[in-house]
């Protein structure tokens, strides 16, 4: 029983967490939690998530939208490294990545083994990498049966593996019950994408020209008598029918002869192996030397030229074969996407890639998003937003007749994507930004458009006239960490920065975050790429998704409620985030722990358990409380729990003492607490103690009111 001597004490604490200092510093706050936000100032458990769709897909998702169409049909898209996809009502996942080129295969080139699930494709210069995709459309054997050796292809994409530069293979789902060869029609989706951000990598990371091995994200082609160059000119043409290579993408060129006299391509001498397209024609594309040609040749010459992924920034320290390096400068950023609608229809970019329209009542098998190619779109872009008067934006591309720019804006016309030409009769234009290296991202707010640099701040508005949008600086040092890193909240805008979080409502304003230390020093910094914001209007919350050091994916999150001023904190597994404004609660992506990627709803009401009905862990840890500083002990012996909890909750109630900061704690508990608990008799004792609340009950929801705890002063030791 509780001491004569005791007197109960509310143990009330500011909202939100605090660990800017140390426990004992904190002290009067929430120290530390995981699945808990605050409502009136109480903490609660957040609820659960169930998946939305049975059907896993492929990749790790890096952009959401939800939306609904013209007939209130809910919709989904959704990008990742390897796909794009569209979810609709009826539970089903659609592959929608676009086509980039189509080819047809003659007689005998796709051939089938009996009894095995290879199927063999020859095709010259296919520019295929490791794990791209191929859909086969109109394969037959050749004398009018829509089969190979007994295996039905069409409609169906599958990921390749590399023979060599001509030949790759793709595997079946059953096998085949003939050796047999036939033609086709093979459909090249958009390459695979990089899933994990590489920095510094050292000899050993990989094999270089590693393309000649098949690694994903390369492609090769063998060039013959395709090299021109004039004397005493630095600029050397290179022929390739069809090829969609983009300005700023590099080549390197390896085994190459003699051109123009004196320069070798793969020599270091030249500025090889490695080069940087400068300009690019329909059949045709063009690099710079670092010194002149000696003589004039033309279509002459041989090599073979290894294209690096669209997603290499710079290829600074990039070494020759078989050379040892401490530290490359190389940069192999992940595969992003933005979307955004166009009405009801979708415009999509890859970074580093075009721009695509998905067209949702289109009645095409299967419907994919088509690449837009009219009135020189940019063919190179970071992101995308649609603007006002509907216009499309496109932010890090070419501009209008130059070369590619990580600080270029340009738009289209109004009302039209596929007009992207400026004249005197449309609205289309291009602008280029200062203070930063590139820009990362972009947000719709209230009259303008937020458009960050790596480094700054800018308000792109529209003024109509020549110019259509006037640009104005609005901040430094205060750029954005990642293209989605950033959301507007009732007409303010928030985002993370390298080191920072900030608010933007007229003027830049530093938020004070009182998890701030905490959070940017859990961060992989090489992976940051893939921190994610999102909103949950429900609970007037902002949450940004990151991966912290070791992970590659997102595992936590931290949270800001911009009306009540608290931060928390937790772990999770999503890696997009979307609001509850289409479907009845905010849409998630995340890796299950079976490995396997999918949608979920996320906080369904009165849902508090995860797929399969699985338990799911909160806990909520004070910081220390004292008595006259400390310079008392502390003796505890009852605790009157007030808690919501539904009828069959449970909770576990802990207390932990110390004599000094640095000592070892001493835990008494954990009790279990019931809806039915009137209270808990215990004894403790320190100079300073801090409390734990945690549940890891299948179900149970529950709520913090305001704990008593009976405490008296047991002398001065």
């Amino acid at each position: 029983m509780s001491s004569m001597n005791s007197k109960y004490v509310k143990l009330n604490f500011r909202p939100g967490f605090h660990r800017e200092t140390t426990q004992y510093a904190e002290e009067g706050a929430w120290y530390d939690g995981d699945r808990v936000r605050f409502r009136a100032g109480r903490p609660e458990n957040l609820r659960g998530y169930s998946q939305k769709s049975a059907t896993a897909f492929l990749g790790n998702a890096r952009d959401l939208l939800t939306w609904s169409d013209n007939d209130t049909l809910k919709h989904m898209v959704f990008g990742t490294d390897k796909k794009l996809y569209t979810y609709y009502t009826d539970d089903t996942i659609y592959d929608i990545t676009p086509i980039v080129s189509t080819v047809v295969v003659g007689s005998g080139k796709i051939g089938s083994t009996n009894n095995s699930l290879v199927v063999s494709v020859s095709e010259a210069s296919h520019n295929l990498s490791e794990g791209d995709y191929v859909l086969f459309t109109s394969v037959s054997n050749g004398a009018g049966v829509e089969s190979i050796g007994g295996l039905t292809l069409n409609n169906k994409n599958y990921p390749v593996s590399l023979v060599n530069v001509n030949k790759f293979t793709i595997t079946a789902s059953s096998s085949a019950t003939g050796t047999s060869t036939g033609i086709g029609t093979l459909n090249y989706l958009l390459p695979t994408g990089t899933s994990s951000a590489i920095q510094g990598l050292g000899y050993g990371a990989g094999v270089y020209n590693a393309a000649s091995a098949g690694t994903a994200g390369y492609t090769s082609v063998a060039f013959s008598n395709d090299f021109s160059v004039n004397s005493g000119n630095a600029n050397v043409s290179i022929d390739e029918t069809g090829h969609s290579h983009v300005v700023g993408n590099f080549v390197e060129f390896y085994d190459a002869t003699t051109i123009g006299g004196n320069v070798v391509l793969s020599s270091t001498g030249n500025g090889g192996p490695i080069f940087q397209i400068t300009s690019v024609q329909t059949n045709a594309f063009s690099v710079s030397l670092s010194g002149t040609a000696s003589a004039t040749s033309a279509a002459t010459g041989t090599a073979t030229g290894f294209f690096l992924p669209v997603s290499i920034t710079t290829t600074a320290g990039y070494r020759t074969w078989g050379e040892e390096a401490d530290q490359s400068g190389i940069t192999f950023e992940i595969s992003q996407w933005s979307l955004d609608n166009w009405g009801e229809d979708i415009m999509a970019n890859r970074r580093g890639n075009g721009i695509y329209y998905y067209n949702v009542d289109a009645s095409s098998t299967p419907q994919r998003a088509a690449w837009v190619t009219a009135g020189d779109a940019p063919t190179n872009v970071r992101t995308i937003l649609l603007g006002p008067k509907r216009q499309l934006i496109a932010f890090g591309c070419s501009v209008y007749g130059g070369d590619y720019s990580p600080m270029a804006v340009r738009w289209a016309d109004s009302e039209d994507y596929n007009d992207w030409t400026p004249a005197s009769d449309n609205t289309s234009g291009d602008n280029i930004l200062t203070d930063g290296t590139e820009i990362i991202g972009a947000v719709r707010s209230r009259n303008a458009i937020n458009v960050w640099t790596d480094n700054s701040l800018w308000l792109m508005t529209f003024i109509g006239g020549n110019d259509v949008f006037g640009f104005k600086q609005m901040g430094t040092n205060c750029g954005l960490i990642a293209t989605h890193a950033a959301v507007d909240f009732d007409g303010r805008t928030f985002w993370m920065g390298e080191d920072n979080f900030y608010a933007f409502d007229g003027q830049v304003r530093n938020l004070d975050c009182t998890v701030k230390r905490y959070v940017f020093d859990r961060i992989n910094k090489t992976n940051k790429d893939k921190i994610y914001a999102g909103i949950n209007s429900e609970f007037k919350e902002i949450f940004w998704l990151y991966p912290s050091t070791g992970q590659d994916e997102c595992d936590s999150y931290v949270a800001f409620n911009p009306v009540e001023n608290y931060w928390v904190y937790g772990t999770g597994f999503w890696t997009t985030y979307s609001d509850k404004n289409v479907y009845n609660n905010t849409i998630t992506t995340g890796t299950s722990s079976s490995g396997n990627s999918y949608l979920y709803d996320n906080e369904p009401v009165s849902i508090y358990t995860g797929t399969n009905n699985t338990a799911l862990t909160s806990y909520l840890e004070s910081a220390t409380f004292e008595i006259d500083d400390g310079s008392r002990i502390m003796f505890m012996d009852r605790m009157i729990p007030d808690f919501t909890m539904d009828n069959s909750g449970t909770l576990q109630f802990s207390i932990t003492t110390k004599q000094y900061p640095a000592n070892t704690s001493i835990t008494k508990g954990p009790f279990e607490v019931t809806p039915t608990t009137q209270k808990i008799d215990l004894r403790a004792r320190g100079r300073e103690a801090a409390i734990r609340v945690s549940c890891d009950t299948a179900g149970t929801s529950w709520r913090y009111g305001s704990l008593r705890l009976a405490v008296q002063p047991d002398g001065m030791r």
